[in-house]
């Protein structure tokens, strides 16, 4: 049975030849750049691992997220007493009733064109919980708060409705606890805050930063020791000490962060005066949107030509130095003979003489 032709794989040869320093000053300046190349390929190798875990973890990029709240007013023609409703003296359908509407929107990107917008996204999706509280009597009212939390099985929807009966304009209170793709918290210092210059909700890895911030700028590391912090009057009265280690601070930024405040909307349900009131405003509200897949987005999408531009570089480089060490086995041959060409002769026909054996 034949055996197939398996093409080999030709080893690149990068080295110049011994000595060749010698008779060829110039190829010292080679030598530096294969030994530049060297730590060049040793950053590259690192950054593409750095790059290929990135790419393996989604991105989230900062949206809006607009809110708008409404009600709907039904059967407030006529004034119906409470007695005869609870009596069941007129259906369900006929009782005056009114509907709270709260729904979202995401808004698009600015300059976003029609084909580049992402997939629409529902208005739960943005949110952890709601909380409602209806501003009623409640001797005559036992349903004046309503709750909502996130269920892994529910599908997510545009809005939430609310239904009651009544025939009065009611005050609601409306609480919602906006979901953030990465844990985000509430600096319970005002003095922290203000030093730091954190207006919002921030997360750990952000809080750090900006005290890490903080302590390079006023310098405030140690010269003998720089794990010790040497906090100034602002900082160490916030922290109750005037030196820090900087190991413990991780651990120690727990204790000045809390659950962000709920976003809360004051509105009033109107029954009169038409069917349907909104609000005066809409609320925006920055949340945080998963991006769609990044393989082709970037200076990432011209790596697989570079790559091959690269491969052939490498191959004429191989030739080249194959026809340098040619060239310098053929020098080697003239010189010997022209240096002694009897000793020479005897030396090649010995070297003959041991192939033939």
């Amino acid at each position: 049975m034949a055996t197939p032709n398996v093409k080999r794989k030709r080893l690149v040869e990068k080295s110049l030849p011994p000595a060749i320093e010698t008779y060829i000053p110039e190829s010292r300046l080679f030598m530096q750049l294969q030994a530049l190349e060297r730590r060049l390929d040793t950053k590259i190798v690192r950054k593409r691992l750095e790059v290929q875990e990135a790419l393996g973890k989604p991105v989230y990029k900062k949206r809006i997220l607009r809110i708008f709240v409404s009600n709907l007013a039904a059967n407030q023609t006529g004034a119906v007493g409470l007695d005869d409703m609870d009596e069941g003296r007129l259906g369900a359908a006929e009782a005056p009733s009114w509907t709270l509407r709260i729904e979202g929107r995401l808004l698009d990107p600015t300059g976003a064109a029609t084909k580049t917008r992402t997939a629409s996204h529902k208005f739960s999706e943005f949110v952890n919980s709601m909380v409602v509280e209806l501003d009623r009597d409640p001797d005559l009212y036992s349903d004046n708060v309503v709750q909502w939390r996130r269920a892994a099985a529910e599908g997510d929807v545009d809005g939430f409705e609310v239904k009651r009966r009544g025939d009065e304009d009611v005050k609601a209170k409306i609480m919602l606890d906006i979901r953030t793709a990465t844990d985000r918290f509430k600096v319970n210092s005002p003095l922290l805050r203000e030093l730091l210059d954190i207006r919002g909700p921030i997360s750990k890895a952000g809080f750090i930063m900006k005290l890490w911030q903080y302590i390079k700028f006023n310098n405030l590391q140690d010269s003998d020791d720089p794990d010790q912090i040497r906090c100034d009057t602002g900082l160490a009265l916030a922290l109750g000490s005037p030196v820090v280690s900087f190991t413990t601070l991780p651990q120690m930024l727990h204790a000045f962060m809390t659950r962000p405040d709920p976003l809360i909307i004051e509105y009033t349900v109107r029954v009169h005066a038409g069917d349907f009131h909104m609000a005066q405003y809409a609320f925006d509200v920055e949340v945080e949107v998963e991006e769609p897949s990044r393989q082709n987005i970037g200076p990432l999408a011209n790596v697989q030509a570079r790559h091959r531009e690269l491969g052939q570089i490498e191959s004429q480089l191989a030739q080249k130095m194959q026809d340098i060490h040619n060239a310098r086995a053929k020098r080697d041959f003239l010189r010997g003979f022209a240096d002694d060409p009897v000793a020479f002769v005897h030396r090649w026909i010995d070297n003959q003489t041991k192939d033939l054996e």
